[in-house]
């Protein structure tokens, strides 16, 4: 058994846990403190965190460090979330954390953010059987809320939209000011927002179950709801939130002896919660009670082979990147033909292009999305692609990653730009895998540049500073063989290994 603890900086409260890690119990929960923080409306107010809100998050921190150490935790983590770079001192304030408690703080990317979650509510043990229907995933943060939906088991979408319980506060704020039906308005664009995602993506799925998993829950809503770790009937769900009104929490602030902090996101709460299962239709409501912070312990348990996974968290990187690519109209055949091509190249290469795991999920999705973008232009595909999947949300992989696959794609049609232009936004080490990725695309871009799948029966091997690739084909393999010579070269000027063809003939 091991300890681990985990610091969440959000929107509106900061967030520690200490967990129980053990592979035959998983993780546990012994011990949370939250505290209301003023992170996300000094933001929206000034444009940057406030000197005495940065006091306040220090001196939280610094109780949360002598809670840690009292546990003697194996390890721990401190994050904070994306929203935090809106403010324009972002730098001093993660400076002064570390000068004054000790503490690094990691920023995390929306993607890594909304991932972190993703993986603590996926690490339930009846997650996959909940989307082996159909499912819709719920993600409310405090400025915007992150919607995925699940359909036979795979990822159908996942789909960014600007409502937050923060930024639905501040709407009603400014329209009670200067209307009396504020209310009936902000439903009203709530509804819209949604309709749009229902329309455009929903079609004939019905979802039987909605997943709710609240990024930054406050207090109240694991405090009022009442629904964590359970499966509630869409009819008994609503029914409960509209009893949730001020007299509502005001009786239950006496009938239980505690003050509820952030009351004002309590209405924007709720009216997101009624709205998407209006929206939605479920039959059920699932509120496992998890959010980044249980997510921060399943991956670092995960990474540290503490826990198992019994989730298959790669699947459903490329189930969503499989799903992109036929959303845009990419011809299926070829990328299924390049996806198995693309692979084992870089399988056979394993010995010398010093990659892992990791960037063989990425050859796979470049080789899936390297066309996505003929769908908007056929003159300008790369542009496009690259415009496509940097605007497209792959839970499981991080911005970085996504930027890794959109820039090697768009380099499949386009002159490599050299690392001094690139230098902004990727180290030496990362540039250096996009060319190893965009060596392996070509080479297998190259097989069947016909798009007509003509060899079958492939098997490569490395011997004697070559890549010997063992084709059958079912027709002439002209025109793959032109374009082969040109992309061998660029794969041996990176691997210092030259890719051969060699055609079986058949007696």
């Amino acid at each position: 058994m091991k300890l681990f603890a985990s610091i969440y900086i959000g929107s509106y409260e900061t967030t520690m846990k200490v967990f129980e890690i053990d592979k035959k119990k998983g993780v546990k929960t012994i011990d949370t403190l939250k505290l209301q923080s003023d992170v996300i409306k000094d933001v929206l107010k000034f444009g940057q965190i406030m000197p005495d809100t940065t006091a306040k998050l220090c001196r939280v921190l610094l109780d949360m460090k002598r809670t840690i150490e009292g546990y003697k935790v194996d390890s721990y983590s401190v994050v904070a979330g994306p929203n935090i770079r809106l403010a324009s001192n972002s730098l001093i304030i993660l400076e002064q954390i570390k000068v004054n408690t000790g503490f690094t703080v990691e920023v995390l990317s929306n993607s890594e953010q909304r991932f972190l979650g993703y993986q603590a509510v996926a690490s339930q043990e009846n997650f996959d059987e909940l989307i082996g229907e159909s499912a819709v995933l719920i993600d409310i943060g405090g400025i915007s809320l992150q919607i995925t939906l699940f359909s036979k088991g795979k990822i159908i979408t996942t789909q960014h939209l600007s409502l937050g319980t923060v930024s639905v506060s501040e709407n009603l704020r400014k329209l009670g000011t200067s209307s009396g039906n504020y209310l009936e308005q902000t439903y009203e664009m709530i509804y819209k927002e949604l309709e749009v995602f229902k329309t455009m993506f929903l079609r004939d799925i019905e979802p039987k179950y909605m997943i709710l998993l609240g990024v930054q829950v406050s207090t109240i809503a694991e405090r009022v709801s009442g629904f964590s770790s359970k499966n509630i009937k869409i009819k008994d769900y609503l029914d409960y939130l509209n009893k949730i009104d001020k007299k509502f929490l005001q009786e239950y602030e006496i009938n239980h002896e505690i003050y509820l902090d952030n009351d004002n996101l309590v209405e924007p709460m709720v009216m997101l919660y009624k709205v998407l299962a209006n929206t939605m239709k479920p039959e059920i409501v699932f509120a496992p009670g998890v959010s980044v912070t249980e997510g921060m312990a399943f991956n670092y348990g995960y990474n540290k082979k503490w826990l198992i996974s019994t989730h298959d968290f790669d699947n459903d990187i490329i189930s969503a990147a499989w799903a992109i690519s036929k959303r845009y109209g990419s011809y299926q055949p070829h990328l299924k033909a390049l996806f198995k091509l693309s692979s084992e190249i870089f399988d056979a290469m394993k010995k010398y292009h010093g990659m892992g795991k990791r960037e063989r999920i990425l050859i796979q999705c470049i080789a899936i999305l390297h066309d996505c973008g003929k769908y908007i232009s056929l003159s300008e595909a790369s542009s496009c692609s690259y415009t496509i999947i940097m605007s497209s949300e792959i839970l499981g992989l991080s911005h970085k990653e996504r930027e890794l696959i959109a820039t090697t794609v768009e380099f499949n049609r386009k002159p490599v730009e050299p690392f001094e232009n690139l230098s902004d936004r990727f180290t030496q080490e990362e540039y250096l895998i996009i060319l190893k990725l965009l060596a392996i695309l070509k080479v297998a871009n190259a097989l069947d540049r016909s798009h007509k799948q003509k060899i079958k029966n492939v098997s490569m091997r490395i011997k004697d500073r070559e890549l010997v690739i063992s084709i059958e084909a079912n027709s002439s393999l002209a025109l793959e063989k032109g374009l082969f010579k040109k992309n061998a070269d660029y794969f041996e000027e990176i691997f210092s290994i030259k890719p051969v063809l060699k055609e079986n003939v058949k007696l």
